[in-house]
């Protein structure tokens, strides 16, 4: 289509950018606008996408993180009743607390602090994009800049579960994004408020992302040093001072908050809290040249099959393997940062090979991917820094692909227009399959018949293309038409989204099941019951470890509702002796439909 057809609706497209330019040559303007669209848009989908329920294992422990700072401590002190309380990814010893760096749970804590842990996850969202849109504003024309932060927006603002859930990786995306948009600008203007940008990037990505923001730092600091070292000058002393000293400072103050933590978590500066779960529960090697560990025993059944049997499904020893693992972490990486459409500019590369600056972010994203490379685990937010990265150089290879003519075509500025009208389809198109597939029956029917459509469509759009161009040539061609060869060049896009989303429902990061209830209705029933209560979560013996009830809050003993496990062979009546003052119930998440019941001994489990 960008051959054939380059000049499409030019008009219109002509005036829709000289637009777009004039608004992004306002730079605060920009910033603005692009924050507050992603927190007003999605809000306006609250309707059809609610605020999201936790339910994975992770959530719940960030959660926790958000509940311990929001009531002004960094800690907990270990329950007496840790053993029934014990869960998934938080330690109960030498403290209580979750096992992840702390700063996604501090933006939960400020959402919490404001009426929901998820206001939090929605700022933190919305920075994210502001400060990607702010990267891009260093490093090209600010209306380049812009459409690089509303590429993130529709990407990973809206729909994915960086935006729908409690363990995304917006923060440590920001901190990228503030790391690489400082950089540009210390080099041209060596300004302290550049370089304290920088050090308070790389500080968020020390408590966010910690070894993937060390490995995503070390080539730019590389390279910053280097600068300095060539700039070696009595008469550059001054500039390379104020360039320097805010991030020595601002570094030496998260060495020294992140020994603090992890001595209040774990009792030692040097001992993260991620290190006390895979010391006392994991038998799966984190790094692919590590072995396997013997078999441990678990009181809790539900630890002994995620321990001993899920987790060593991760990955087996062996080269073939961890090839495997590269290409399947490859294309888990591809689908949710990039799908088809976004990795046509990446072609444009080669081109920028000259430019020293993008062969240092080439080095930085290899560097970054082999270091997701060789850790065992793999999710989208493991990779937040590095997305930073791969948006800048999309949109490097965007800007210098828009040059490109074939046999006197300019298919280049065909290229990136549809690229951009493609990425501002593709997200609605995904979210209504999703909400129609759950409810009509002739969805399906109908996608199989759409392949007709498009291509009656593309004729006539040609044939529209055709009779327009010889009535009228390209310089006299109305608005009229030019807006007719939009509808048909929305409509044709707009089709090949949904063929997209019917054939390869992974390419867009998108969650699917906000609706789904998990512990809600349990709480809501007790939560409209007079005092409080202790609920026994009894697991039928198949139960899937990957769904897991039992977590609570920083305060556990002045909750409302008390979540706690029953062990089979485990006398509870320690517990309900602490508890005596609660109403007991019994919750069999795999039995009839998932309502609890009053708990006597007489249905306690063998």
């Amino acid at each position: 289509m960008a051959w054939p057809m380059p000049g499409l609706a030019e008009p219109l497209f002509s005036l829709i950018e000289k637009k777009f330019s004039q608004f992004a040559r306002h730079k605060w303007a920009s910033l603005a606008a692009i924050g507050s669209a992603t927190i007003i848009t999605r809000l306006a989908l609250l309707p059809w996408m609610p605020v999201p329920q936790p339910k994975i294992h992770d959530e719940f422990s960030y959660l926790l993180a958000g509940d311990t700072f929001a009531r002004g401590r960094l800690v907990n002190l270990p329950h007496p009743m840790w053993f029934f309380l014990d869960t998934f990814h938080v330690i109960q010893h030498p403290s209580y607390a979750s096992m992840y760096p702390p700063a996604q749970g501090t933006m939960l804590a400020i959402g919490q602090l404001l009426g929901n842990p998820w206001i939090g996850v929605l700022l933190s969202t919305a920075a994210m994009c502001v400060a990607m849109t702010w990267m891009f504003q260093g490093w090209m024309p600010p209306e380049w800049a812009l459409v690089g932060g509303v590429l993130v927006f529709l990407r990973l603002g809206l729909f994915s579960y960086w935006m729908n859930s409690y363990w995304g990786g917006a923060v440590a995306a920001t901190g990228a994004a503030m790391v690489l948009g400082a950089l540009p600008r210390i080099l041209k203007f060596r300004r302290s408020r550049d370089a304290a940008v920088f050090g308070l990037g790389a500080a968020i990505l020390a408590i966010s992302r910690p070894v993937e923001g060390f490995i995503f730092c070390l080539p730019l600091t590389a390279g910053f040093l280097l600068w300095i070292l060539r700039r070696q000058n009595p008469a550059q002393a001054a500039p390379l001072r104020r360039v320097f000293a805010p991030i020595a400072v601002i570094l030496l103050c998260i060495v020294g908050f992140v020994g603090y933590y992890n001595s209040r978590v774990t009792g030692s500066p040097i001992v993260f809290p991620h290190f006390i779960e895979q010391r006392m529960y994991f038998t799966t090697p984190v790094f692919l040249w590590d072995h396997d560990q013997p078999r441990r025993t678990y009181a809790n059944p539900q630890f002994d099959d995620f321990y001993n049997n899920y987790m060593p499904s991760l990955y087996q020893p062996g080269w073939d393997q961890a090839v495997g693992h590269f290409w399947w972490k490859a294309t888990e990486f591809w689908q949710f940062f990039l799908g088809p459409a976004l990795s046509i500019p990446f072609l444009a590369l080669p081109w920028l090979l000259g430019d020293r600056k993008i062969r240092l972010l080439l080095l930085q994203a290899a560097l970054s991917a082999i270091g997701l490379w060789v850790v065992v685990f793999y999710h989208a937010h493991y990779a937040a820094p590095l997305a930073a990265t791969t948006f800048l150089l999309l949109m490097l290879g965007m800007r210098r692909m828009r040059g490109w003519r074939f046999r006197g075509h300019a298919i280049g500025i065909a290229l990136t227009r549809m690229i951009v009208l493609f990425s501002l389809l593709i997200g609605p198109v995904y979210f209504v399959h999703a909400m129609m597939s759950k409810s009509n029956s002739h969805f399906d029917f109908f996608h199989r018949h759409y392949l007709i459509v498009l291509a009656a469509t593309l004729c006539a759009l040609t044939i529209f293309r055709l009779v327009s161009t010889r009535i009228m040539p390209a310089a006299g061609r109305s608005l009229a038409i030019s807006f007719c060869e939009f509808a048909f060049l929305v409509l044709v896009l707009l089709q090949i989204c949904v063929l997209e989303a019917n054939l390869h429902p992974d390419d867009y990061p998108i969650v699917e099941d906000l609706a789904e209830p998990f512990r809600r209705p349990v709480e809501q029933q007790l939560a409209a019951l007079p005092g409080s209560h202790l609920v026994l979560v009894r697991y039928a013996k198949d139960h899937n470890s990957g769904e897991e009830y039992v977590y609570n809050g920083a305060d556990i003993d002045h909750a409302k509702t008390v979540w706690a496990r029953e062990i089979p062979g485990v006398d509870v009546t320690p517990l309900l002796s602490y508890f005596r003052n609660r109403d007991v119930w019994l919750f069999e998440p795999d039995e009839g439909n998932g309502a609890v019941s009053r708990y006597s001994p007489l249905n306690s489990s063998p």
